[in-house]
């Protein structure tokens, strides 16, 4: 049994938990924040996208970048300015915007998706647990025909990999879901992914922790900012906090998003991840409310059912390092989500609507940056962007070196097979990192 200490307690660290408690290790959980979940995973867009986890660098992406550029799309806001690390992401990121990346990128994305979801069985299979989870399926709507047909590639893609999906007519998909007979604007046709799921990550976080420290004894340590890690000869063996206590562990795994205060090595690596900045609001249902979960591709924004609610989510505002909640940007996702679905629910002005934004930690290609650190004994699971909720994991099992129930970390290049022994206290040549 190793003591593994995990920095960063959103849906990818609470998930890396889960996986090392499951594999026999004293496992600690740590996070600035005061709880768990705190960050980018508290109230976004809720759906567990399995058949949509398609990459956001894409040739469909560069083609509509001119009109993007100039303000023309209300759904992406670019500011472009001097900042070197963000000149490079950028160029990085239209790198992966040519076919065979996009259909690389987004290959790998939907296997590890695909991995999240057979594992998030597990976890309900052991646990109870309510969330608000249900598999309800997602309908993608497109606008216009030419929309529609490009469709056919990524459909041949995902069904070629077997996942389920349908290409419907509007009234085909009505029929599944009454809610789009009060959709204002044109469909042109529907892409169906019956077994996408939906549900609120934050209770999926509080309530699996619970049972990790129940059932497993997991630690967790809140309102605790890591400082540096400790090394002896090149291997991890603790990790030093601002305002607590030194943690002594065999392995670390750092799972943080995108902070401007993290300090390394626990902040990404120079124009490896850049903030993707997205909002949304939750509101009460009423009687005319989807069922399913909607993804309206005119206004690129995404409606999910939880319960007696409904959440919507969208923009992707590029090009700040340091983010704030604009009005603007908000009132836009209000006024989008009125047109597309007034009847569905309660005005976004009452009190009870809850409004959030923050930034997605996104990587050029998408990929989530999974690998392991300088130091033996220090994996990296970050960069999920934003598919942190269906990747969570998913990208474990891939840390784990694609087991799904890995037994041991490793400090070899590839991660996952074998957590060496830690050295004895009396070692020499420590250093802090």
């Amino acid at each position: 049994m190793a003591r593994v200490a995990v920095i960063g307690a959103g849906v990818v660290g609470v998930a890396s938990a889960y996986m090392l408690c499951k594999a026999g290790h004293q496992v600690t959980l740590v996070d600035r924040n005061a709880g768990p979940c705190a960050g980018a995973s508290v109230r976004n867009g809720a759906q567990l996208s399995y058949a949509y986890g398609d990459a956001l660098a894409s040739p469909s992406l560069l083609k509509h970048l001119p009109g993007i550029l100039l303000g023309r799309d209300p759904a992406y806001r670019v500011r472009l300015h001097a900042d070197p690390e963000f000149l490079i992401w950028g160029l990085r990121f239209l790198a992966n915007t040519s076919s065979a990346r996009y259909l690389s990128n987004t290959r790998y994305l939907l296997q590890m998706a695909a991995g999240t979801r057979s594992l998030l069985q597990e976890v309900l299979d052991e646990f109870q647990m309510d969330f608000d989870y249900t598999v309800s399926g997602k309908m993608i709507l497109f606008p216009t025909a030419a929309s529609f047909a490009a469709a056919q590639s990524g459909y041949a893609l995902k069904t070629s990999m077997g996942i389920r999906q349908q290409m419907l007519s509007r009234d085909e998909a009505t029929a599944i879901e009454p809610a789009l007979a009060h959709y204002r604007d044109e469909i042109a046709g529907v892409v169906y992914s019956p077994d996408d799921a939906a549900g609120r990550p934050s209770e999926f976080c509080a309530q699996l922790i619970g049972h990790l420290t129940a059932s497993y004894g997991l630690r967790t340590r809140y309102q605790c900012e890591a400082e540096r890690l400790l090394t002896r000869k090149g291997r991890v063996h603790g990790v030093m906090f601002r305002n607590y206590e030194t943690l002594d562990c065999d392995a670390v795994v750092i799972a943080t998003g995108y902070g401007t205060k993290l300090s390394a090595p626990f902040s990404p690596a120079f124009s490896s991840v850049w903030p993707v900045q997205g909002y949304s609001v939750t509101l009460p249902a009423t009687e005319g409310a989807m069922q399913t979960s909607i993804t309206d591709l005119k206004r690129k924004m995404v409606f999910a059912r939880l319960g007696d609610q409904v959440r919507i989510a969208g923009m992707a505002d590029i090009g700040r390092r340091r983010f704030a909640f604009e009005q603007d940007r908000f009132a836009a996702l209000k006024e989008g989500a009125q047109a597309a679905f007034a009847r569905g629910f309660a005005s976004a002005e009452e009190q009870d609507a809850q409004s959030w934004s923050d930034a997605r930690p996104c990587t050029p290609s998408s990929r989530p940056i999974i690998a392991p650190g300088k130091s033996r004994g220090v994996f990296l699971n970050y960069g999920h962007g934003t598919l942190g909720w269906t990747l969570c994991l998913g990208s474990y099992r891939e840390t784990a070196g694609g087991h799904a129930r890995p037994r041991n970390l490793t400090d070899t290049p590839a991660p996952g097979r074998a957590l060496a022994t830690r050295h004895s206290k009396g070692e020499e040549n420590e250093r802090q990192d």
